[in-house]
């Protein structure tokens, strides 16, 4: 009887060791600690999707037309970009005035106030090799290399918003919010390849016109950017 308890102690103190437990541990950790992340992210996913979708309803954000007002043409963008105090202080104000649409999603940009970049996205659309983002869950549902870059966009306008106001080390430039077309009903998605000129539905610029802040379409005509303002701008 001794015997077997003295072994049974020993047994005890072994499996219990700092070193055992560690190597449990480092075990369970291996195992789970994927899983976990994977909870966490979707679980953050769902929150911030309502989040979004509770501060779109409290706003009530009326859909613009096309058109209104009178359009503005100009060779360059950079007399009409606003200041960067002026959006930060402002808050992008007047607001985004587009809604979510089922047909669509939404990238927000912060471009160069001349237009060069914004020339080239309308002539060339967005080129997967200048994205700074890796491929997480293609929206394609394909498996792809590790570290092959996307090209993200959301299916809600007000998480694309945000995005207009990282532009560094700059006195003004473009706040751009691109409309593309809807390829996949995740929140955020991940393209890994180039998106052309043909998904991209419309591209919505915030200008400085006569004084007033404004949003509207810019398109390319013969050359020359052509801004619409939209109505629901004061």
């Amino acid at each position: 009887m001794k015997k077997f308890f003295s072994v049974f102690i020993i047994g005890c103190l072994v499996s219990f060791s700092p070193c055992a437990y560690a190597q449990k541990w480092a075990l369970s950790k291996k195992i789970f600690c994927p899983i976990r992340a994977k909870i966490s992210f979707y679980s953050l996913q769902r929150k911030t999707e309502a989040a979004i979708r509770r501060v779109a309803a409290a706003r009530c954000m009326p859909t613009a037309s096309v058109k209104a007002k009178q359009s503005v043409k100009a060779r360059s963008l950079k007399a009409l970009a606003p200041e960067k105090s002026e959006l930060v202080a402002a808050y992008l104000l007047p607001r985004f005035p587009f809604e979510k649409n089922d047909k669509e999603i939404y990238r927000g940009m912060a471009l160069d106030a001349e237009g060069k970049e914004l020339r080239h996205i309308l002539q060339n659309g967005l080129e997967v090799a200048k994205s700074h983002y890796e491929n997480f869950i293609a929206y394609d549902g394909k498996e792809y290399p590790a570290k092959t870059k996307a090209i993200y966009a959301s299916s809600w306008p007000d998480q694309a918003e945000t995005y207009v106001l990282t532009k560094a080390n700059v006195k003004n430039y473009l706040p751009v919010i691109l409309h593309i077309k809807k390829a996949s009903n995740r929140m955020t998605v991940s393209i890994p390849h180039d998106i052309p000129p043909s998904w991209i539905l419309r591209v919505s610029v915030l200008l400085k016109v006569s004084g007033v802040l404004t949003w509207g379409e810019v398109r390319l005509r013969n050359g020359n950017f052509v801004f619409y303002p939209y109505s629901d701008n004061p």
